[in-house]
C-alpha cells in the first residue's frame, strides 16, 4: 500500500475519533454484494502469440488476445452516522474473488493461441492453448466515508470514498491446452514463468449511489463504482490491471448499541 493510502486511512481514523468524542452516534449494519470490471493488459512475462509460422518465432504478446478480469464481493459492514446523517463511517469484513483470463479474441476465427515453452533453451517450442485463467480469493477490511447531502422522505443520494486492505488466502490457476494430454506440463510452465500474485491486495475507490427506504426502517442501496485505482502491484499473475469500475447492492438494518431497535427511533444512515 502506498503513502497516499496510508495517509487517507489515518485521516479517516482521526476524523472518526473526533466525531465519536463530540456527539452520540447511531448504528446500522449493512450486507453487500457487488461486481467489478477491470481493464488491463496481458502480463509481458507470458510469451504468447496468435500465430506461429516459420517466420514468426518471436517473443512478446499478440494484440489479438483477449484479457478479462472481474471482481465479485460480498461483505458485512457496521456503520456509524453523525451530523443528522450527513456523514457516515463504515468498516467490516469483505470477501473478494478476483478472476483473470486470457483467451483467443472472438474476431480471430481460431480457438487457440500459442504459448512459448519457458523452459526450452536450444529449440523454440510452443504449446497450443485455449485459455489461461486464475482465481484469487481474499478476505479484507474496508474503510469508507459516505456523504449524504440529498435526503428525502424515502430516497437519498450519496457519494462514497474508501480504501481496503485484503489478504489472499487461496490461489488457483490453470492452463487449458488444446490437447488435454499436455496437462502434465502445466506445473513446469508455471514454475519457469515464476509469477505469483501479491499476497496483499488494496484499492482506493469512489462511488455514487441511491438509497431507498424510510429513515427509521430498512434501507436498500444501489451504487455505481467510479473508475478506481489499485494501490498494490502484481494483483494477478496473468493480467496487469489498470483501473476498475462496477456496481454494488446492499441492504442496511437499523441497530442500536444493545441490538435491534424496538422502542427508540433513529435516523437511518448510509
Amino acid at each position: 500500500m502506498n503513502k497516499k493510502g496510508i495517509i487517507l486511512c489515518w485521516a479517516l481514523y482521526m476524523g472518526f475519533c473526533s466525531v465519536w468524542s463530540q456527539e452520540p452516534v447511531k448504528f446500522t449494519v449493512g450486507f453487500e454484494v457487488g461486481s467489478g470490471f477491470v481493464t488491463g493488459d496481458v502480463n509481458s512475462s507470458w510469451n504468447l502469440r496468435q500465430d506461429v509460422g516459420n517466420y514468426n518465432y518471436g517473443y512478446g504478446n499478440d494484440n489479438s488476445l483477449s484479457t478479462e478480469m472481474t471482481m465479485a464481493v460480498i461483505g458485512i459492514k457496521p456503520e456509524i452516522s453523525f451530523l443528522k446523517g450527513l456523514f457516515a463511517v463504515s468498516s467490516g469484513l469483505r470477501y473478494t474473488r478476483m478472476n483473470s483470463t486470457i483467451s483467443k479474441g472472438s474476431s480471430s476465427g481460431s480457438s487457440h493461441f500459442f504459448l512459448k515453452d519457458p523452459g526450452s533453451t536450444a529449440n523454440t517450442e510452443y504449446y497450443k492453448v485455449k485459455e489461461l485463467w486464475e482465481d484469487n480469493d481474499y478476505l479484507g477490511i474496508p474503510l469508507e466515508v459516505t456523504f449524504l447531502p440529498f435526503q428525502y422522505e424515502q430516497m437519498g443520494f450519496y457519494f462514497k470514498a474508501g480504501v481496503e486492505m485484503n489478504f489472499r488466502f487461496n490461489n488457483h490457476r490453470d492452463i487449458v491446452f488444446l490437447n488435454p494430454g499436455m496437462e502434465t506440463y502445466q506445473q513446469d510452465i508455471f514454475d519457469h514463468v515464476g509469477i505469483k500474485p501479491n499476497v496483499l491486495y488494496s484499492t482506493f475507490y469512489s462511488s455514487v449511489g441511491i438509497r431507498l427506504g424510510k429513515k427509521n426502517k430498512t434501507n436498500y442501496n444501489f451504487e455505481l463504482l467510479l473508475p478506481s485505482t489499485f494501490l498494490t502491484k502484481n494483483n494477478s499473475s496473468l493480467v496487469v490491471p489498470q483501473m476498475y469500475s462496477g456496481f454494488k447492492l446492499s441492504v442496511q438494518l437499523m441497530v442500536s448499541k444493545t441490538g435491534i431497535i424496538k422502542d427508540k427511533v433513529y435516523d437511518t444512515k448510509y
